[in-house]
């Protein structure tokens, strides 16, 4: 900006006022921190903000300092003292020496203002400063010091640990509003408490509240039991900062595996379960904490409200905590609260299970069965996953059944589920197949045991043969992913077999197959003779699977395929077989289908070598802007100084509004979008 811009301080307009101050930002005459002064102590708020904001961008950054300076020792205008403040906290880190030097040179009220900037600019420097200012002459000044050291660890280790040995120092001869002071601080910052030192606090009806909020903070067992006894204090604010500090306590005591006997025992004696319940319903930000100490008392009549807290987004956290107390003895509640609930929360509740115990009972495990059978998918799973976890080997059959049927994601957690059983009972998985395999009717589930236990059977090559003659589409599906998962050479020409399948899914079933077997030679047949575009479209995608260097070959050739979708698909399947794929990809970007060269673009555009680079860069050229679009933020996300050069020389000859915006995105910072989306 031309030096002399941002001279509308004196006229009588707030909003001309506003934005000369908003000029002076990039103003480099002489005066112009004189003038960013001036608007600090201007009469209207909005002024001084726009100033604060100047400030912090000037370019005279030490003349604006010496300003700020002067004005937080200014004695008549409270406006500019305070905007000055706000403005740096703006300037950040450069600051710091303006304000220590502050603190050592103006009078209490300045001091205390040079306080709040170190507080807002969290700094090793500042916390020095701060940590002296404890034994400042005027109370406010060391209060508020205090204060701002709360914040010190914001301002890295070192800042942190200024502020801690400071702080610890002070508390033990501080007044008491530099005791409250001195809590909180710590407290912000994390610092646990010496129970020692803060057991004396609690006693004093000034600090009381303080100190067993900052309890919770005490890993020393005591610290516990003082605040189960605090429960009853008479002073019900009292009451529900103690329930709030035990809970955190008892959060904490479990998360570092402290003893929490002591605490149990003295929540027991006093009978606490009523008087948590009485401080919750006095105060609903009490509930979560009541919970947890309920829970800690192994109250079996809390157990339904905190199953019912885990559904509750504000409840949650102490709910979990609350839980993990009760164990195996919140599976009751567990499962009958949940076979109340809407299948989405139901689900969700029996997915808790495995975390709460290593074995099931027998009432527990009945109702767990029952649940496999639910009409809801999503909670068929959830059991199915409880029985993967909690099972035993007379669930594998029910749950191959299940995951035979075709209703939607319950089959695949019932299969991962059987594996799970499989490993832990081999004989038992093994007897199952031997019934499953004795009933036509079940040999879809059969195939589905034989995918988790890997062809173990002697006869189960024999069994899946008969299946993939079996009249039922969904049997010889199963069969061939049971094959894929069995391997070896028989398993590869049976497969190929059923590529001449009636069934579109069971082709496509033996395409994905063959792709796992490695078997590329019926594959590269396929692409060959057929026509149809999603089967060659799977096969070229199951090549590059089975054999990169032929998939190389075969998807270059299918990538110029006047089909859209045969083409796309080859470019993706070039796409996963990495850099040696770049020359198929960049011939792409010469298809006719705009579809086929933005995917090509995406693809090439992930590691792309100079060559390629320079390639992309040809297709900001391109007659479509939409191939122009994703052209320019491809080369954005790569960001190399040759990518950006690229974009730049694009830029001062497009046209399209679109694809300007994109390129100028593209050269302002690290693409965050994707031209993978495109």
């Amino acid at each position: 900006m031309t030096a002399g811009r941002g001279r509308g301080a004196t006229v009588d307009d707030p909003e001309a006022r506003r934005l000369a101050a908003q000029a002076l930002a990039d103003d480099t005459s002489d005066d112009a921190a004189a003038l960013i002064a001036r608007s600090l102590a201007d009469t209207d708020w909005r002024v001084r903000k726009e100033a604060a904001q100047s400030a912090a961008l000037s370019p005279p950054r030490e003349e604006v300092l010496r300003e700020l300076l002067a004005g937080l020792g200014d004695r008549d205008n409270v406006g500019f003292r305070n905007s000055a403040v706000e403005a740096l906290v703006a300037i950040g880190p450069d600051a710091v020496p303006t304000a220590i030097a502050a603190l050592r040179t103006l009078d209490a009220d300045g001091r205390k203002l040079a306080v709040e900037v170190l507080g807002g600019v969290p700094d090793a420097r500042g916390a020095e400063a701060l940590a002296s200012a404890l034994s400042d002459e005027d109370p406010n000044v060391r209060q508020s010091a205090a204060e701002a050291l709360g914040t010190s660890s914001m301002g890295g280790d070192e800042a942190r640990k200024i502020a801690v040995k400071a702080l610890k120092s002070v508390l033990p001869r501080a007044e008491p509003m530099m005791k409250l002071a001195t809590l909180g601080a710590l407290s912000r910052i994390g610092v646990p408490h010496d129970w020692k030192i803060l057991e004396p606090l609690t006693q004093d009806p000034m600090l009381r509240s303080e100190a067993l909020a900052a309890a919770a903070k005490c890993a020393d067992p005591s610290a516990g039991v003082a605040l189960v006894d605090a429960l009853f204090d008479a002073n019900m604010a009292h009451a529900r900062t103690a329930l709030g500090a035990l809970a955190e306590w008892i959060e904490s005591a479990m998360r570092q595996a402290l003893p929490i006997g002591d605490v149990a025992a003295r929540l027991q004696s006093k009978l606490a379960g009523d008087r948590a319940r009485e401080i919750a319903d006095g105060d609903p930000q009490s509930r979560g904490p009541a919970l947890t100490v309920l829970a800690l008392l192994g109250d079996a009549e809390a157990a339904p409200a905190i199953v019912r807290g885990l559904l509750d987004p504000m409840l949650a956290r102490s709910a979990e905590t609350a839980v993990s107390l009760l164990g195996a003895a919140a599976l009751p509640a567990l499962l009958a609260v949940g076979e109340r609930e809407p299948p989405s929360r139901h689900a969700a509740l029996l997915l808790v299970v495995p975390t709460l115990t290593s074995r099931l009972d027998d009432r527990a495990i009945t109702v767990v069965r029952a649940t496999l059978g639910h009409e809801s998918d999503d909670v068929a799973a959830a059991a199915a996953q409880v029985l993967g976890a909690l099972g035993d080997g007379e669930d594998i059959e029910r749950l191959a059944i299940l995951a035979s049927s075709d209703r939607g994601r319950a089959p695949l957690s019932a299969a991962l589920a059987i594996e799970q059983l499989a490993q832990r009972h081999p004989e038992e998985a093994l007897a199952a197949f031997g019934r499953l395999s004795n009933d036509p009717a079940k040999t879809v589930a059969g195939c589905v045991l034989l995918t988790a236990l890997r062809g173990t059977p002697p006869a189960s090559t024999e069994y899946l043969r008969r299946a993939l003659g079996d009249g039922e589409a969904r049997a010889r599906r199963a069969a061939i992913e049971a094959f894929a998962a069995i391997g070896g050479q028989d398993a590869r020409e049976t497969v190929a077999t059923a590529l001449a399948d009636e069934d579109r899914d069971v082709q496509l079933a033996a395409i994905r197959a063959l792709g796992v077997l490695r078997h590329a030679e019926p594959l590269s047949a396929l692409i060959d003779s057929s026509s149809d575009a999603e089967i060659v479209a799977a096969a070229a995608s199951a090549l590059s699977e089975a054999d990169g260097e032929r998939a190389l070959e075969v998807c270059a050739r299918l990538a110029m395929r006047e089909d859209p979708a045969i083409a796309s698909a080859a470019v993706t399947a070039l796409g996963r077989l990495g850099e040696r794929a770049e020359s198929g990809l960049a011939r792409a970007l010469d298809h006719t289908s705009d579809e086929v060269v933005k995917l090509a673009l995406s693809e090439l555009g992930r590691a792309p070598s100079p060559s390629a680079l320079k390639r992309i860069g040809q297709s900001l050229d391109h007659a479509s802007w939409e191939v122009r679009r994703v052209a320019a933020e491809v080369l954005g996300a790569e960001g190399s100084e040759d990518a950006l050069a690229l974009l730049r020389a694009r830029l001062e000859r497009e046209s399209d509004a679109t694809v300007r915006e994109a390129i100028m995105m593209s050269l302002a910072g690290p693409f965050s979008g994707g031209a993978e989306s495109a």
